[in-house]
């Protein structure tokens, strides 16, 4: 026989045990809501933190940089193999990029957007005549400065190979110091950019250099 107030006892029972059930499926939809929300904007940082060079689903990679190459010279190549081992593959913080060079060149790289780019064998710089002015000494090597449109051009100029550093005037990190250091440890210095206190033979001069 059943004892008097079991069966409100378990009436009991069975409510709690509906409410808990309520309860953990009331906390199991606010759950799948918190995921529905965080999920696109988890999402959408990703795509908004992801570097610029990465293929995301809404951008591709950047452009390879075009860039014309140095004139093929077999006088150069020593040196500028030397150089690219020197250099660091991020530069100032500022990823690789890739070139198409015309002609196709080992000898040009880039980093960055806009884009740092350096060219290792050029030309005589038209500017480097005696009395040339726009020199400057910077991390162990002596660099001619000019300007071209949107970019500071910086073209070495007392080692055995002429090196020309493109930098964009935009650009809010200065990349020289860390090529110069590059270069200085590779190659050594073939002729001499006086200061007013020293007098140098004309043929030690990187002004009469060819």
């Amino acid at each position: 026989m059943t004892k008097a107030g079991s069966r409100p006892a378990a009436a009991a029972d069975e409510s709690a045990a509906a409410s808990t059930g309520r309860s953990r499926g009331t906390n199991r939809r606010n759950a799948l809501i918190a995921t529905a929300i965080a999920l696109p904007v988890t999402l959408i940082l990703a795509f908004a933190l992801a570097p610029s060079g990465t293929k995301t689903a809404s951008n591709g990679p950047l452009a390879a940089v075009t860039v014309t190459a140095p004139a093929a010279n077999p006088a150069n190549d020593a040196a500028c193999t030397q150089v690219l081992t020197a250099l660091p593959t991020e530069l100032a913080g500022l990823a690789p990029r890739q070139v198409k060079s015309d002609p196709a060149s080992p000898y040009v790289l880039a980093w960055g957007n806009p884009a740092v780019v350096l060219r290792c064998g050029v030309g005589k710089p038209a500017d480097l005549v005696p009395g040339s002015s726009d020199v400057a000494f910077l991390s162990g090597v002596y660099w001619l400065q000019s300007a071209d449109g949107g970019d500071d051009v910086f073209t070495s100029v007392d080692r055995s190979v002429y090196v020309e550093v493109r930098v964009p005037k935009s650009l809010t990190v200065q990349p020289l110091p860390l090529l110069g250091a590059a270069i200085a440890s590779k190659l050594p210095a073939v002729c001499s950019v006086p200061d007013g206190n020293q007098t140098v033979p004309d043929s030690e001069l990187c002004t009469h250099r060819p």
